[in-house]
């Protein structure tokens, strides 16, 4: 297995972030696990999906960098089951597997980033540092006027038309209802998008954005909004009369 390019380290302001490497190539593990360590993150290896899915059970952990192809189960296979747990941590997988198939099934399975190896050290370090923004970034309250409620605990409540509705989100989720609920009715762009609500100014190359939303859409089912996509524009998000 190649060793990521580019050691190239800088001091993170997200020192004392807890991150598990599942990864059963020791000599990789090792090599990020140190830059990672040097960059002041406190990481923690496991190299199987059995000790990766207990791991994940515990709930204290502010990140989870993930291989698929581990020796007991397919990784895709952890991602499925701690989402199954509403474990919400910030997953970001780690892989060989470049196809843009392998991408999807990660992404729908409740991957929150997909980075393919051999990577750059640093572009690994820059995405770790978005995603764990993202998701320990102040939580907010829509304006006054608007029906939904959004809670400290990734929880969105409203009163739809059987009555009081609550829904719990992942953190992706969050943050893109979010991002469209500060501008209701307006379109918002992808670029927009990936920038407020993942943490990217730059386009990952996936169809992360719609591979989150169609998960929203169906959670918002029966909530008084609608999100629709503009063909060439971007995203809207409608609030029922």
């Amino acid at each position: 297995m190649p060793l990521p390019k580019g050691r190239l380290h800088f001091r993170s302001n997200l020192v004392g972030v807890r991150i598990v490497l599942v990864e059963d190539n020791l000599q990789l593990a090792n090599s990020v696990a140190e830059g990672l360590g040097e960059d002041g993150y406190a990481v923690e290896v496991v190299d199987t999906a059995a000790k990766a899915i207990a791991r994940g059970l515990r709930r204290d952990l502010d990140l989870m960098i993930l291989d698929l192809g581990l020796p007991d189960r397919d990784g895709i296979e952890v991602l499925k089951e701690l989402r199954g747990a509403h474990i919400h941590v910030p997953v970001l997988v780690l892989t060989a597997r470049d196809a843009i198939d392998s991408r999807v099934a990660a992404l729908e399975a409740g991957a929150d980033d997909y980075l393919v190896k051999p990577f750059a050290f640093a572009e690994l370090v820059a995405r770790i540092a978005a995603l764990v923004r993202r998701a320990g970034g102040p939580r907010w309250a829509p304006a006054h006027e608007l029906p939904i409620v959004m809670r400290d605990d990734l929880v969105i409540e409203a009163t739809g038309t059987g009555g009081a509705i609550t829904v719990s989100l992942s953190p992706r989720e969050y943050a893109l209802l979010g991002c469209l609920l500060r501008r209701p009715g307006e379109v918002v762009t992808r670029a927009e998008i990936l920038r407020e609500a993942f943490g990217y100014d730059f386009d990952p190359g996936t169809n992360v954005i719609d591979v989150h939303l169609t998960h929203l859409r169906k959670k918002l089912s029966g909530f008084p909004v609608a999100i629709e996509t503009v063909r060439g524009a971007g995203i809207r998000l409608t609030v029922a009369e």
